[in-house]
């Protein structure tokens, strides 16, 4: 029994007059009557009576109606959510992103949600391989990911960070003076490798093309711990330029000039596989971009120390 016609007895029923309910539902008058025709085939038995008065319920039509009207309701819930679903308003949207991208993607959430409250979305802090193999096993929507990648995945640039070097305040004059050699010789605050194994590999090489490689005394799981130790004067690290941004009393920053130090970041998600959610999202980071919402670093631009010098 189809929806179409069940909706058709619903109108005659409900205006009692076949030329009324046929332009209730912009149809001819002749189609209307094909269709109550054909559902009366199916029910067996005559659902309305034709006569001068118009089309009046018999009883079987009275007793056909009393179910009819929950189903037609239940299926324009069932056709509205199809539709709203297909304009990404409702579903669930999964997202990944890293270091460089941890105050990016909550703004980009935060507007996302404003403008479709009714789309679940989860947040979770993963490294770019991570990342990668979850996009793959379809686990998630879009990653903010390091690029280039080598995975058949579709992309956009999003921003471009650098490393930084964060060091006591109370030594910014001392570390700024110093040959960038002799900081193998500094103890090294480090974020885990287990952390993200790709930025630690990243210090490693900026290390590497400066002569050396850190001498850590103390690993962290968290880029605010590390700062933390930092300002406690446990040592040195090499974090992103985004850290910053997180106002750590105690800490100062300088730029770490070779370009070994920048990278970018990008979106990326599987367009083989069709998510009218993830595309309303991934139009809403479009526009962002346009607008500049996305800076060409991901804390702003290369910290100074105050006399401008650079590692």
């Amino acid at each position: 029994m189809e929806i179409r016609l069940l909706r058709s007895f619903q109108a005659l029923a409900e205006q009692g007059h076949f030329g009324r309910a046929s332009r209730a539902l912009h149809l001819s008058q002749p189609a209307l009557t094909k269709q109550i025709h054909q559902l009366e085939e199916e029910v067996g038995s005559p659902l309305f009576v034709r006569g001068r008065r118009g089309a009046q319920l018999t009883r079987v039509g009275r007793l056909f109606a009393d179910d009819v009207a929950p189903l037609v309701r239940h299926a324009d819930r069932v056709l509205d959510r199809a539709r709203r679903a297909a304009r990404g308003d409702v579903g669930e949207l999964r997202l990944g992103f890293g270091i460089a991208t941890r105050l990016i993607v909550p703004r980009l959430v935060s507007a996302f949600r404003q403008a479709h409250p009714q789309v679940h979305v989860t947040l979770e802090d993963m490294s770019s391989p991570a990342q990668l193999d979850a996009l793959e096993r379809g686990s998630l929507d879009v990653g903010f990911v390091r690029l280039p990648i080598d995975r058949p995945l579709a992309h956009i640039p999003v921003v471009e960070d650098r490393l930084v070097l964060a060091v006591p305040a109370s030594r910014r004059e001392e570390l700024a003076r110093l040959p960038p050699r002799q900081l193998r010789d500094e103890p090294f605050i480090e974020l885990a490798q287990s952390r993200s194994p790709s930025f630690y590999a990243h210090v490693l090489r900026v290390a590497a093309r400066y002569g050396f490689r850190p001498r850590v005394v103390q690993s962290a799981s968290e880029s605010f711990t590390v700062l933390a130790l930092v300002a406690a004067g446990m040592g040195i690290a090499i974090v992103p330029s985004g850290s910053t941004e997180t106002r750590v009393e105690g800490v100062a920053y300088l730029p770490l000039a070779v370009p070994e130090a920048r990278w970018r970041v990008g979106a990326a998600w599987v367009s083989s596989t069709p998510s009218s959610v993830r595309d309303v999202f991934l139009r809403l980071l479009r526009e962002s971009l346009a607008r500049g919402g996305a800076q060409s670093h991901a804390g702003g631009g290369p910290p100074r120390t105050q006399r401008g010098e650079r590692l």
